[in-house]
């Protein structure tokens, strides 16, 4: 733990600013070599592996990817396994997407994953991480217990670390987490380690720092992650947490009414093919729309500017939590004064239809007047040590919004599922479907999360 913490300081400032560098290139590097041992990851994504391999033309399957970790899952290697998958798999309608946070080991990445991850609701989330292991595992188990998401889990790459805890971290923990919680393995360091022998070649050569991949890290990296997606062909399908509920054999509507106890906690409505229409079906679930469940929201990442990077300055806020009052609403958070050496700000709360919603300091635990949104003391990003961030100061504003996940309507849409509720309480609820659109209904997708 000591080791991780000391890498996770060293590393912080260039994790942050780091400029990754593109794989693309005139330059040749040599051979990678081949991976033989493929049986964990095929089975820790099996579910994944079928809706890529069964996408039809007429039936082009929605796959959505997410790269989560700290800095080296920002390189540019990522780019090129999107570009990969989805020339591989033509046909699936692939959303690739990266919300990995430079310098997030895992103690920080604890704190932003629950929102980040069930926000998107992958269907296969590519993970890599430093940090202590105790914080490590809380990432998984906040994946695993809030989607129905595959984690293949990266080890990690060989840098100028120190290689003999880092080798029973990866040889030993890693593998373990991965049999405990069902995962998919990608062994990047024994492949690393093998290139780096074969080709006589100095742990550094394929750095641009200590620990960061330099152009030939990158694309090491990238060919160690596509030949192991290179094997998933043919791949069977596969309903561990997803069920699939059909029109007329698992439900039947009657009186334009549809009543069903489900288990899980997001439910999709898959329409029949070109049944569109403007029939409104109105939806509840335990009685309630959708829309009064607080777990159905979330937020977009505290920012002074939303379309960059969004951690810009020391003290700001990190994470916070949406309380069964939310609504969507656009936030503004003021920063009242800053105190660098206590490491604390005090702030005020405007919501755009809340209003002036109360003040609080980053010492204390916020509850808003109007009793949407609170803050505890742990959410807030402290680095004091850190020269190369500013500290906030009176006046620096932060924004963000808050979103929902949920639909209490539905009209007819034939092109793709619609999500109705996602976010609920991962356990047993009853949905109540109204509406003269039922009749094109096909069927009724419900995610079940594997921990509760």
């Amino acid at each position: 733990m000591l080791i991780a913490s000391f890498l996770s300081r060293l590393y912080f400032t260039i994790s942050l600013l780091i400029c990754a560098v593109s794989t693309a290139g005139a330059q040749n590097y040599f051979e990678v070599p081949a991976i033989e041992d493929t049986a964990q990851f095929k089975k820790g994504i099996a579910r994944t592996a079928w809706l890529l391999t069964s996408a039809k033309q007429q039936n082009p399957v929605q796959v959505r990817i997410l790269v989560y970790g700290q800095s080296i899952s920002v390189q540019d290697w990522w780019k090129t396994v999107k570009e990969f998958v989805e020339k591989k798999f033509p046909l699936a309608r692939i959303t690739f997407i990266n919300k990995a946070i430079g310098g997030f080991s895992a103690e920080r990445l604890k704190l932003t994953v629950e929102n980040d991850v069930i926000s998107f609701y992958p269907d296969l989330v590519l993970f890599h991480d430093y940090g202590n292991e105790a914080d490590y595992e809380s990432i998984i188990r906040i994946i695993r217990s809030k989607t129905t998401a595959e984690i293949a889990v990266q080890t990690d790459h060989m840098a100028l670390q120190n290689n003999e805890w880092h080798d029973r971290h990866n040889n030993g923990w890693i593998t373990g987490i991965c049999s405990k919680y069902k995962l998919a393995l990608i062994d990047v360091r024994n492949i690393w380690k093998a290139y780096l022998k074969e080709n006589k070649l100095e742990v550094k050569a394929l750095l641009s720092d200590g620990v960061h991949l330099n152009a030939h890290g990158n694309y090491l990296m990238a060919s160690i992650i596509n030949q192991y997606f290179n094997f998933i062909d043919g791949a069977k399908a596969t309903n561990l947490y997803v069920q699939t509920k059909t029109a007329g054999k698992d439900f039947v509507v009657k009186r334009n009414k549809l009543k069903m106890q489900v288990n899980g906690n997001r439910i999709d409505l898959v329409w029949k093919p070109h049944s569109g229409g403007t029939e409104k079906n109105l939806v509840y679930i335990d009685g309630k729309k959708p829309s009064a469940f607080g777990t159905c929201y979330y937020y977009t990442r505290p920012a002074f500017d939303t379309n960059s990077f969004f951690l810009k300055k020391i003290g700001q806020l990190l994470a916070l939590k949406l309380t069964d009052k939310a609504k969507e609403e656009k936030w503004m958070m003021t920063v009242m004064w800053a105190d660098s050496q206590r490491q604390q700000i005090g702030y005020s709360l405007t919501g755009s239809l809340t209003g002036p919603d109360g003040s609080g300091s980053s010492d204390s635990l916020f509850v808003s007047r109007s009793g949407k949104i609170i803050i505890e003391p742990a959410f807030w990003f402290r680095a004091k040590e850190f020269a190369a961030f500013p500290w906030l100061k009176p006046g620096d504003v932060l924004r963000w919004e808050v979103r929902s996940m949920c639909q209490d309507e539905a009209l007819p849409e034939p092109s793709e599922p619609i999500t109705v509720a996602q976010g609920l309480n991962n356990g047993k609820h009853q949905i109540l479907l109204k509406g003269k659109g039922l009749k094109k209904l096909e069927a009724i997708k419900i995610y079940q999360p594997p921990l509760q």
